[in-house]
């Protein structure tokens, strides 16, 4: 098993006056990327590649050998679903696919890992608002996702990490490189994995009361520090800002 992390974006609706991207900002004195692959050597997950573009030396250093990186150099003109073709390129496994703004309870990983095959996690509770990515779910499995779904088609909010087989994964990128070469150089990741979905079952699993969130907005940043992180498996949360320390303690944790 193999993870690709999407943090190649600017983040701007949640930008400092340090300039941070959005993967580096601070959840408990820990960078949220920092935070993500703590939780993934927590699983066993230690084959990690991080696709970067905005401020990409600042997320080199910060994250340092702790992961493999490869750059989307247009990360201004294009969207997760670009650098998820980029990252699924150099990749040669089964991949937790995940966006770097997610925070959530480490536990998130051991259910998505818990079975076979295809596996989302939504929120049956959340999906109500514009911003946020969709699901429409039928008899367990995926039919598809988009933030402009009709309300009556909405199962919940796609949680931004998804385990695909090494099948799917190249099914998807495949999709993503017919989207991207008729001009949908902007579009989010659901797009390809919609046409993925088509032929292969992507089960979704309900995380409905399980603590997470996806930072967008300064009001999710903070809900990230003030709700979520008490809430967060004790045994696996990144105790310190020394990478090295929250890394190997979530992994002796394991």
């Amino acid at each position: 098993m193999q993870a690709l992390i999407l943090a190649a974006g600017v983040g701007s609706r949640l930008a400092d006056d340090l300039g941070r991207p959005k993967c580096l900002r601070e959840v408990g004195g820990v960078p949220l990327l920092h935070h993500q692959i703590a939780a993934l050597a927590a699983v066993d997950v230690l084959d990690v590649l991080v696709v970067v573009g905005y401020q990409q030396a600042r997320v080199r250093d910060s994250v340092g050998s702790w992961a493999r990186f490869i750059t989307n150099e247009r990360y201004a003109e294009t969207n997760s679903m670009y650098s998820f073709l980029l990252g699924q390129r150099a990749l040669d496994d089964d991949l937790l696919v995940m966006n770097s703004d997610v925070f959530c309870d480490p536990a998130l990983f051991q259910l998505l890992l818990s079975g076979d095959g295809d596996a989302l996690l939504y929120d049956s509770s959340s999906g109500d608002d514009d911003e946020q990515m969709k699901v429409q779910v039928r008899d367990g499995v995926l039919v598809g996702m988009s933030k402009t779904m009709p309300p009556a088609q909405v199962a919940g909010e796609n949680v931004g990490i998804l385990r695909l087989t090494r099948s799917t994964a190249a099914a998807a990128a495949a999709a993503a490189a017919d989207l991207i070469a008729a001009g949908h150089h902007r579009a989010w990741l659901a797009e390809a994995i919609n046409c993925a979905a088509s032929a292969h079952a992507i089960s979704c699993i309900d995380v409905v009361g399980r603590p997470w969130v996806e930072i967008d907005f300064p009001d999710d940043l903070a809900r990230a520090r003030n709700e979520v992180l008490p809430r967060v498996t004790p045994s696996l949360e990144p105790v310190a800002a020394d990478f090295d320390h929250a890394v190997h303690t979530a992994w002796r944790a394991s």
